[in-house]
């Protein structure tokens, strides 16, 4: 029988316990951030250095493109590594960071092709988003491309399936449960949607020069890093619940 949509939220529900069980699945997005940061600054100081030595302007296409690849990867990398570290933790188990990353280190093939297409699609949406009255379009389907491959991160860190096969794959799961897919997201946005307006307000207030005294921007600054910790909790919440869904439909397939 297919999951509906409450089956949807009440998965979301139980990804928050296991997330909520295990705060050691929150380094994953923490530490990615970090490795996105430092690659993002060397990346932008190759650039500089071309720059500065007035290299050809040829060069700064491969630069810029290799410098967005590595960050595809880098973040591929380690949402595949959470999806691993996910499984044990709703096996039961007490995963650890190392265990996620051990598991992603055996799926690098899988993890470059999926960043080598996550990239290209990307672009491809972005030129259509800046092409006037067609930009409602490109976020249609970029919205509908999230939505079908949420499943493409499990499926590389458990299946060890190659890109092409598990973008495929997922495709035909968030066919099969997109009442549940629905559920579960709708369900994680409508929890987010007053927290954040409120953190976008507070980003406007201390961004926009509406407040002068040193005591009030630490306190907007302090708000805005708990907007960050909230986002970062809702992204491992989502890859739990991608996790849990996709083993849900995968058992129902069996049976």
């Amino acid at each position: 029988m297919a999951m509906g949509i409450s089956d949807g939220a009440r998965l979301m529900r139980a990804s928050f316990g296991v997330v909520r069980r295990n705060p050691a699945l929150l380094w994953f997005p923490v530490i990615s951030t970090g490795c996105l940061a430092l690659t993002a600054c060397f990346w932008i100081f190759e650039g500089a250095w071309l720059y500065a030595v007035s290299g050809p302007a040829l060069l700064f296409v491969p630069l810029v493109l290799a410098g967005l690849y590595s960050l595809c990867f880098v973040g591929i990398f380690f949402s595949v590594a959470l999806a691993g570290a996910a499984a044990d933790a709703i096996d039961g188990g007490e995963p650890s960071f190392g265990d996620g990353v051990n598991v992603a280190w055996t799926r690098l093939g899988g993890i470059a092709g999926w960043a080598c297409y996550s990239l290209f699609v990307a672009l491809v949406l972005e030129f259509v988003k800046s092409i006037k009255g067609a930009r409602w379009l490109g976020t249609a389907a970029q919205i509908a491309c999230s939505f079908a491959t949420i499943f493409v991160g499990p499926l590389i860190a458990l299946e060890g399936l190659d890109s092409t096969s598990a973008r495929g794959r997922s495709f035909q799961l968030a066919k099969e449960s997109w009442r549940a897919e629905s559920g579960g997201l709708g369900a994680l946005r409508a929890t987010l949607l007053i927290p954040g307006l409120l953190f976008y307000l507070d980003a406007k207030l201390l961004f926009g020069g509406h407040v002068h005294s040193l005591t009030g921007k630490a306190l907007l600054g302090a708000v805005l890093v708990c907007g960050f910790g909230m986002t970062v909790a809702a992204g491992v919440v989502r890859q739990v619940f991608a996790v849990t869904l996709y083993r849900r439909v995968a058992a129902t397939e069996t049976a």
